[in-house]
């Protein structure tokens, strides 16, 4: 199960790089398909989207850490 943390690791690091993308204030089509409104969408919206996406990463990060630490096979 080392393969499955590791692509646990590596999935989690680029949603944390995609968060600090947005975060920084950068308005992506493609990150951002889903929103209706883009164009009128304020930096401040596109940074707590930015906060929440690098919040949402921890979750791929724990899955990595408990496939290594209990070694589930």
């Amino acid at each position: 199960m080392n393969g499955f943390s590791i692509l646990m690791f590596i999935f989690s690091f680029l949603i944390f790089l995609c968060g600090i993308y947005l975060f920084t204030g950068h308005k992506n089509e493609i990150l951002l398909w889903k929103v209706h409104d883009i164009k009128n969408f304020t930096i401040e919206q596109t940074k707590n989207v930015g906060k929440w996406t690098m919040i949402a990463s921890l979750v791929p990060l724990v899955l990595g850490i408990l496939g290594l630490i209990f070694g589930w096979e």
